[in-house]
């Protein structure tokens, strides 16, 4: 009997899957009002027997595909799967799903009607009256969250009913419809829907959307709206046009870019930041950008990209901007600016290297276009470079060229090497073979080799030769030679005349070994060759009126020097008895070298008199030296400089310490011995100096003192240094007083050939004399103190094995050439707030004192220089001290607020320096920012409120008011 029984289940349900599987007569075309609708709390649907309820597992059978069935169903369903065999119709009940190619359903009840190929689900109601199990719908990639589906799996036609949707290609887009009809091309259409780039589940209400009656969805393409609103915080606005069209490719688009409008009171009205884009290929792409305004302003931007993988990647960024001097006055003259920055990087490959890096722009670009960036605006320098290097296989021989350019913003000179090229060998060991030991002398000795060469040519004005008065050479005219070109046609004949040329060879011999075990011995042999391409000739035969000419021709000019160093390492500790302070140890690295270099005095210099022929008696600061004879090069010094005009036979000595404590962790609570942790207290405390036997005058060289250290586990650095020259500088009798080119006068100074601590009376004329004022170790010429800090919570060990933070300056969401492509006043900008870091805070101090000992001034430069720039490059770069505190980081308010900060103080100014605060909230789905320079020549503000998807990159609110706005 029971075997009867399991006999008529097979057979029934074989029966079943047989029809599921048969093929639908062909002109058999399926109703769409044919469904029958079964209540979601009737567990009897029609036409179905109660003894009729078996769980199956998923069907498995793979039948080939007849008629409008391409690919097998799979189905499934937790409580249990119903078949009405009459009518053809699968009942599947608790969390079911199907699948059928590309085409999956999940939901709670799933109806599959057979004779007409339809799929219809929804929810189901739980003991609380709550929806449960609603349908999710996906079809070629796109996602349905929906109440309810009805779906034709023939003519892949649905009718949904509230339905949210992310479509493909819109990862930051979501789609919600009341009623959606979604056809063969799996195009939707909406009724009562809306838009958002918000992340919501179903049933949120985002922060914001677009609200339309009518919506249609091109995946992978667009979304059209008719009439919409923008609805914030679900309170309907006025904001809304008459239709709407939102991008949503799956790849990028070429298109237009649509400008942003406002207005300034310098310039006026604008349009700015409009053009169109070019998606040339999956590798590249072009930006064009214009900017107009009412008062007669203009300007453009190329911005391009490329990049593939494993091959190359850069970038171009070209900004051009015209404007009048006086936007009132039409027959104003007009300020032409541009700045290019262009990046190529390929990969490389095997031994060849190959990069490019161009950064230039006229000396007003920044003045004249400024960002809120703080160090954009500061920046006074840019620089470029184009470099090629290779390795030769086999050999010791590798080579690199370059052409590289640099230019001040400021002064306006520019210069440029191209080419500048270089071949080196590696250190080869000859006698590494033939020496007994690897560990002697003979196997260390090593000979390397270096050919450098380069043409320089510059817009900066040429100095005459060193030692010559200006105003005494016949034919060098100041006003031409010593002033700054524009870069033009004009000036090209002059600016060929300043090129110079030079090619320069190296062959440095060495070895080292050890003496009395401990001692470290390092000779060495150096041998330099030059090449000179142009040679001076003086005549001096009327010393008011020096003739020099420039003879050109090959010159070759050689020299050699030897030297021999000796070093050791000397230890001291100290050990406490302290439970806390275990001991200090004391390094002292001595270290003394012996030196020789001939005189070349005679070889490549000449000598010339520059003023008559004087008494030594009545000048004894000289000692017996005419001060009107002078030592000049023979060959131009920018390019490579010859060797020193004096013999040299020195010493030279330095003395450097390391002091270090090991005290006893703290935080240990082991107990352990080996709980202990090193402080620095000197990491180097450095002094050096040397001694020149052969020199006639002057033989001990000026001192050098450097130290550094950290403290609290390297939270706080500090680092300082001087220069001590240990001579005495008394005024010069004959030559009291010099007027410079720029009109600064100073004060002159002559060194005395008398240590500062003798302290004796020193004479300056016949009947004349100085004493030293007070005693002294000499005369400090330079000094420098830095202390700095960065303070920060610790992290958090999740944050931390994440990696922390991005780089600073870049912001992760973006490709890092894709930040080229930005404009507008985060262009330069650092736009990532890490809400993750609660605050964080830089404090930098900095005293610096330089002065030369020769020449005290008087009174400021008064020409020659940029006149806006005059009163701060006097001050600053003219005075002997400068100190300063820069100060700068950040801070959350709450959760979502951040605030950020940098400015600082000049101490010689009296007064804060350009200060720069950007306020940050983390709106969910916007962004909040404000940028204020609260003061200063670049004092403007800007704000903006955005949507952070990229996909509604145009939504946003802006207000600014630039630096120009406040003259």
């Amino acid at each position: 009997m029971h075997y009867l029984q399991y006999v008529c289940i097979v057979w029934l349900v074989f029966t079943a899957t047989t029809n599921l599987w048969a093929q639908v007569p062909e002109g058999t075309l399926p109703s769409a009002d044919s469904l029958g609708i079964i209540e979601p709390n009737d567990t009897i649907p029609p036409n179905v027997s109660p003894a009729d309820t078996t769980t199956l597992t998923a069907d498995s059978i793979a039948v080939e595909p007849q008629g409008d069935i391409e690919t097998t169903i799979a189905y499934n369903a937790e409580d249990s799967i119903q078949f009405d065999v009459q009518n053809q119709i699968i009942h599947l009940y608790g969390n079911a799903t199907i699948d059928y190619g590309e085409t999956s359903l999940q939901a709670d009840y799933i109806e599959l009607d057979w004779i007409n190929n339809m799929l219809t689900a929804r929810g189901t109601a739980d003991s609380t009256g709550q929806i449960t199990g609603k349908p999710i719908f996906k079809d070629n990639g796109e996602e349905y969250q929906t109440e309810e589906i009805r779906y034709n799996f023939e003519t892949r036609r649905a009718y949904i009913s509230g339905v949210l949707t992310q479509p493909q290609g819109q990862g930051e887009g979501y789609v919600y419809g009341e009623t959606v009809k979604k056809n063969e091309r799996d195009e939707v259409f909406i009724d009562k829907g809306w838009y958002t780039t918000c992340e919501c589940e179903p049933g949120e209400i985002p922060d914001f959307y677009i609200q339309s009656k009518r919506l249609k969805v091109v995946p992978g393409n667009l979304v059209v709206s008719g009439p919409f609103n923008i609805v914030i915080t679900d309170i309907p606005t006025p904001l809304g046009l008459p239709f709407g069209i939102f991008p949503m490719p799956r790849k990028q688009n070429s298109g237009i870019i649509i400008p942003q409008y406002g207005e300034e009171q310098r310039r006026g009205f604008f349009l700015r930041n409009g053009g169109y884009y070019f998606d040339i290929n999956e590798y590249a792409n072009l930006t064009l950008l214009g900017e107009i305004y009412s008062k007669g302003s203009y300007g453009f931007t190329i911005n391009s990209q490329y990049r593939k993988r494993y091959a190359y990647n850069g970038g171009l960024d070209f900004r051009f901007n015209q404007q009048r001097v006086d936007p009132d006055n039409r027959d104003s003259e007009t300020s032409r600016d541009f700045r290019i920055a262009f990046r190529h990087a390929p990969q490389s490959r095997g031994v060849s290297r190959f990069s490019a890096s161009i950064n230039a722009a006229t000396t007003t670009y920044n003045r004249n276009n400024p960002s809120l960036n703080v160090n954009e605006n500061l920046n006074t320098a840019l620089s470029s470079s184009v470099q090629y290097s290779t390795s030769f296989r086999n050999t010791p021989f590798n080579m690199a060229l370059s052409a590289r350019h640099s230019q001040n913003l400021i002064t306006g000179t520019f210069n440029v090497l191209l080419p500048d090229v270089s071949v080196n060998m590696n250190r080869i060991y000859p006698f590494q073979n033939i020496a007994k030991r690897r560990t002697s002398w003979l196997a260390k000795v090593n000979v390397g080799y270096r050919m450098s060469g380069r043409n320089e040519f510059t817009n900066e004005g040429i100095d005459p030769p060193r030692g010559l008065p200006y105003d005494q050479i016949a034919n060098y005219d100041p006003i031409i030679a010593d002033s700054i070109l524009n870069i033009n046609g004009e000036n090209l004949t002059e600016i060929l005349k300043r090129t110079e040329t030079g090619i320069r060879h190296t062959i440095p011999i060495s070895t080292s070994f050890n003496l009395l075990k401990f001692i470290t011995a390092s000779p060495s042999f150096n041998y330099e060759e030059i090449w000179y391409f142009k040679k001076f000739a003086y005549d001096d035969s009327d010393y008011n009126n020096i003739v020099i000419d420039t003879l050109n021709g090959f010159n070759r000019v050689n020299s050699w020097s030897t030297s021999m160093s000796f070093s050791t390492r000397l230890y001291g500790t100290y050990n406490f008895r302290s439970e806390r302070v275990q001991a200090i140890r004391h390094t002292v690295i001595p270290s003394i070298s012996i030196g020789y270099t001939p005189s070349y005095e005679d070889r490549y210099y000449d000598t010339v008199r520059i003023g008559p022929q004087l008494d030594p008696t009545i000048d004894p600061l000289y000692q017996g030296r005419d001060r009107n004879l002078v030592s000049v090069p023979l060959y131009d010094q920018r390019v490579y400089s010859a060797p020193n005009a004096g013999k040299s036979g020195s010493i030279g000595f330095s003395l450097n310490n390391n002091i270090e404590m090991k005290v006893r962790d703290k935080n240990d609570t082991t107990g352990s011995d080996n709980a202990t942790k090193k402080i620095p207290i000197f990491e180097s405390l450095q002094i050096g100096s040397s001694y020149n036997f052969a020199a006639d005058s002057f033989k001990l060289a000026p001192f050098n003192i450097s130290a550094r250290t950290r403290l609290f586990d390297g939270k706080v650095s500090i680092n300082g240094g001087a220069t001590v020259d240990p001579y005495t500088y008394i005024p010069d009798p004959i030559d009291p007083i010099d007027t410079a080119q720029d009109g600064s006068v100073y004060e002159n100074y002559v060194k005395y050939d008398q240590f500062a601590w003798n302290n004796r009376e020193i004479p300056t004329g016949e009947n004349t004399s100085y004493t030293p004022p007070n005693w002294s170790i000499g005369t400090l010429s330079r000094a420098n103190f830095n202390i700095s800090t960065r303070l920060q919570p610790k992290a958090k060990k999740e944050d931390a094995d994440e990696g922390g933070a991005p780089e600073e300056g870049l912001d992760p969401t973006v490709d890092e050439l894709d930040q080229l492509e930005m404009v507008g006043p985060s262009a330069y900008d650092d736009d990532y707030a890490d809400f993750d870091v609660a605050w964080s805070l830089q404090l930098r101090y900095s005293f610096t004192y330089t002065k030369d000992p020769r020449r005290k001034l008087v009174s400021p430069p008064t020409r020659g220089i940029d006149t806006y720039y005059a009163n701060s490059y006097r001050n600053r770069n003219y005075g002997p001290i400068r100190q300063s505190l820069q100060f700068s980081g950040d801070a959350n308010l709450t959760p979502k607020w951040k605030v950020r900060f940098q400015s600082g103080y000049d101490f010689q100014q009296k007064e804060i320096t350009q200060t720069n605060v950007t306020i940050f909230r983390d709106l969910d789905c916007f962004d909040f920012r404000f940028d204020w320079v609260p003061f200063g020549r670049y004092t403007s503000y800007y704000v903006q409120i955005n949507v952070k998807s990229s996909m509604l990159s145009d939504l946003k609110l802006q207000r600014r008011r630039v630096w120009r706005d406040f003259y």
